[in-house]
């Protein structure tokens, strides 16, 4: 482990939250006795076998679904808020979920990436974070597991595991219930469920929502961009305007318009259906679930899972709290004026985007799961979990969102899917002895297809036919824990994986100018002519690189920890952990020079995660049960983070338009473009290794019933991360824009002033300090029920957006930006703080509930994913300002 420059600081500071845990004097009460008063226990099984919360040496969050409803949790974005040191961002261009957690992240949503956290489903690892977005509804619980996951749940565990457990059929009765929940932007959301016992050995239970809401964006069609076809009539013959009155980049700045006849073409730009565009939602969701028990010794639990969204999708937007009193130049260099998103867009908030291609989001999923429990005698139980995914998935983006003339789009086409399956057998012990052990093997297989295209309308296209990318793993694994005394306890456990990924036969084929496939930059109304679908059409494209590759890794995993109970209501503990994320593969590329004739080939790869994890932690139930502490001490040596871009390759001559001094395409005599030979950049998607990391932190999590029927619950953290070697890469955080210098020198990955050593710099989504605290009352009104009012502040110290750190780094390169105005296109987050709140009551024995609630009371703009490009700094961000109502009913 290296040395590092504060860690004695939180070693100290851990110690003594440890100590203040348990030295509050604490009264000794059975279990039974707690969960008469108090905090309520919860149950949960982050070791693969039934443990009490707080008496499991992990680090871990558990929540029950009342618990995510009171905070309206709708997938499993909504629950980075509830745990310490998670961030969950979403991607705009893939509309992924990116789950961070503890400074690790996986940028990487493609179908040739893997999280960092694991996310398993009644203990069926789940490999597409897309899948998730729909499970936040009749769940029994749901567990954050923080630190390595590796011996016991394995891949992509490397710094935690979310594990999603459903509501589980009974024989107590038939019972159910019925939720609606109505707010603003027009929202409705509906979900319920109903369990029924068929005979005392066999019982169903079938769950559901609906969710529909309407865009809280500003989505303007913009008929001036060069491509139309996407666009109505009624939007591409909107009113003129005056040149003078000219808003966007593209009613100021497109030559196709002048060249048409003037500034009286120059159309205004008309509102989108706000049920139809970028920010709605159109979802739902339902699960059938069986229980046979046939005697005390065997229970079979099959579950079958659909998701069906429909929406437009997110989309990326610039930051315009950062726009804000940006300084315009003249041409000598001198300030002559400031501006904001206004001179780019009808509106001056985060919120607005001006596209020419309708969003569209189609994921459909079919999820089948099984979990089988047998006891084979009082000292040895039989546990098999299996799995299957079925995932198409359809969308359509708008990438450049009108920040540059040359448009650009996404779209991913019906054939896009990936399949996979999973299946996990343990045999593990009784706890009848002094150790109690698991031991299990697990075997995986992916399987994704995928068909789309990017369309830049002015120039060339690249369709991806991936027909046949795999990943493949198994593992075996094993884990015990020695009562050295009755306090005293060892935990040991090995897992080794084996994993191999192949991509058989995938092409990226190309159209071009050259080729006479696309229509050129000239040839507008060609363009226009042409249907929306017709580059849909894969036999347009030249055959371009063979994308077959593969690659295999293998690794071996441990566990070593100890924990002691100073108490029957204390305990401490201590652990080293390892942690494994598997290395990839990328496209391969190849091209011939043009000019030169000289051909070139690059098969991308990159290399596995690896990390190793001491922690040292306390619980404690103290004031009869009235308070629960968990505090953790945390230090990461991270090997090899994975860190995924657009960036270039290499570079090819080809004939390019020459540009006269006003940025107009010159032409010849005959009317005929003039071209010149220029060098281009190949331009690809792949991931680079981070050298090593270092994180620590301390997590303090608490419940405290601190007045009769009030509690007040929370988490504090603190957290450092540093990357500790030399990293030096090629700048890719917008060069072109942010150093103010020539396309062909911010795209030359020879040009050694954009080379730059990212050593020292701050990992992405992880503030220094974060607090979040939640206070409720129960009034109890006897005979007329209850109300319950509750008040969330969740408040973040600021933080990067991304791993590059621009404003460390204006030193180091020769910026054509002042570094005075870094401020207004850099990557860093200023911090912030929300404000939650809902009112409740609860009607005599709970028959039926109503609700009012607000969401971010305060209205603030927080920026979860940064992209940078055209000079803006763009990105997601969480909902606005929402409220509503909800009102349930339950039967029994």
């Amino acid at each position: 482990m290296k040395a590092h420059k504060s860690a004695l600081h939180p070693i100290a500071a851990a110690v003594s939250l440890a100590c203040l845990a348990v030295s509050v004097p604490a009264v000794a009460n059975d279990d039974a006795e707690q969960a008469k008063s108090g905090i309520e226990v919860i149950e949960i099984t982050a070791t693969k076998r039934v443990t009490n919360l707080m008496d499991t040496p992990v680090a871990v969050s558990a929540f029950t679904q009342e618990a995510m409803d009171r905070q309206g949790i709708k997938n499993v974005k909504d629950i980075a808020n509830l745990v310490p040191n998670l961030a969950i961002s979403m991607e705009g261009s893939q509309q992924a979920p990116v789950i961070s957690m503890r400074g690790v992240r996986s940028t990487n949503v493609t179908e040739l990436g893997d999280p960092s956290v694991g996310i398993h489903l009644d203990g069926v690892y789940s490999p597409r974070t897309q899948g998730a977005l729909s499970l936040m509804f009749d769940n029994e619980r749901v567990e954050v597991l923080r630190g390595p996951q590796g011996t016991l749940f394995g891949r992509n565990s490397t710094v935690g595991s979310i594990n999603i457990i459903t509501n589980k059929p009974d024989f107590a009765g038939v019972e159910g219930n019925i939720n609606l929940e109505l707010g603003r932007w027009d929202a409705k959301e509906l979900h319920g469920m109903i369990n029924i016992p068929i005979s005392d050995t066999f019982a169903i239970r079938a769950a559901g929502k609906v969710h529909e809401r309407d865009s809280y964006m500003d989505v303007y069609y913009d008929p001036n961009q060069y491509d139309q076809r996407y666009l109505s009539d009624e939007v591409i013959n909107a009113a003129p305007i005056d040149p003078a009155d000219a808003i966007t980049n593209t009613q100021k700045n497109n030559w196709w318009i002048d060249w048409a006849g003037g500034g009286d073409q120059i159309r205004e730009l008309t509102k989108a259906d706000e049920s139809d565009s970028y920010g709605n939602i159109d979802e739902f969701a339902y699960r059938l679930s069986s229980l046979w028990e046939p005697n005390n010794d065997l229970a079979v639990n099959l579950t079958y899972q659909y998701y069906k969204n429909k929406g437009a999708g997110q989309k990326e937007t610039a930051n315009c709290e950062k726009m804000k009193g940006r300084p315009t130049y003249d041409d000598n260099g001198e300030v002559n004026g400031v501006s904001d998103c206004t001179t780019f867009s009808p509106h001056n908030n985060n919120y607005t985007a001006i596209v020419n291609v309708p969003g569209k989001l189609i994921v459909d999923m079919h999820m089948l799961r099984g979990n089988i429990n047998y006891d084979i005698n009082k000292d040895l139980a039989f546990v098999y979990n299996f799995g299957w995914e079925n995932q198409r998935r359809e969308l359509a983006q708008d990438i450049e969102n009108s920040y540059d003339v040359w448009d650009g789009a996404m779209f991913f086409l019906p054939g896009t899917a990936s399949r996979s399956y999973f299946h996990e057998m343990q045999l593990q012990s009784q706890a009848t002895s002094p150790f109690s052990w698991i031991v299990g093997a697990n075997l995986f297989h992916e399987k994704t297809t995928t068909r789309g295209y990017y369309d830049n309308s002015i120039n060339d296209k690249t369709f991806w036919l991936q027909p046949d990318r795999s990943s493949d793993s198994y593992a075996l694994f094993a884990q015990g824990t020695y009562d050295i005394t009755d306090r005293l306890h060892l935990t040991l456990g090995y897992r080794y994986s084996d994993e191999e990924k192949e991509d058989k036969g995938g092409n990226n084929m190309t159209c071009s100018n050259d080729n006479g496939c696309a229509v050129g930059w000239w040839a507008r109304d060609l363009l226009n002519e042409l249907p929306a679908n017709y580059y849909e059409d894969e036999s347009l494209y030249e055959p371009g690189t063979d994308n077959s590759n593969k690659g295999s890794w293998d690794n071996h995993d441990y566990r070593i920890g100890l924990d002691y109970d100073l108490s029957d209501n204390t305990m401490i503990y201590g652990s080293i952990a390892t942690g494994f994320k598997a290395g990839g593969i990328g496209d391969v590329f190849d091209w011939t020079d043009d000019l030169t004739g000289e051909y070139h080939r690059i098969a991308t790869k990159f290399d596995p995660e690896e990390v190793t994890t001491y922690e040292i932690g306390a619980k404690s139930k103290l004031l009869d049960n009235k308070l629960h502490l968990q505090a953790t001490y945390f230090f990461q040596d991270y090997d090899n983070m994975q860190y995924s871009s657009v960036g270039t390759v290499g570079y090819r001559n080809q004939q390019q338009p020459v540009y006269d001094d006003d940025g107009m395409p010159v032409f010849d005599d005959e009317g005929n473009p003039v071209l010149e030979w220029r060098e281009q950049p190949v331009v690809a998607y792949y991931t680079q290794n981070v050298p090593s990391s270092e994180i620590q932190g301390i997590e303090l999590e608490f419940q405290w019933e601190a007045w009769e029927n009030g509690k007040i619950s929370g988490y504090a953290t603190w957290t450092d991360t540093e990357i500790v070697d030399d990293w030096h890469t090629k700048w890719d955080y917008d060069p072109r824009y942010l150093f103010g210098i020539g396309y062909d020198e911010s795209v030359d990955p020879e040009n050694e002033a954009l080379k730059t050593n990212l050593k020292g710099n701050e990992l992405a989504m992880t503030p220094k300090y974060t607090l979040n605290l939640n206070i409720d009352h129960y009034f109890d009104l006897g005979e007329y029920g209850a109300i319950i009012p509750w008040l969330n502040f969740h408040w973040e110290d600021e933080a990067y957006l991304t791993v590059w750190n621009v404003d460390k780094h204006t030193d180091d390169m020769d910026f054509a930006i002042a570094d005075e105005d870094i401020h207004y296109s850099d990557d860093k987050r200023d911090s912030y703080l929300l404000i939650n709140a809902n009112l409740r009551y609860n009607a005599p024995e709970e028959i039926w509930y109503a609700e009012a609630f607000i969401q971010n009371a305060t209205d603030e703009s927080v920026q979860h994913w940064s992209n940078a490009d055209q000079g803006y700094n763009q990105g997601t961000y969480n909902t606005p300002r929402y409220y509503g109502i909800r009102v349930g009913y339950n039967f029994y």
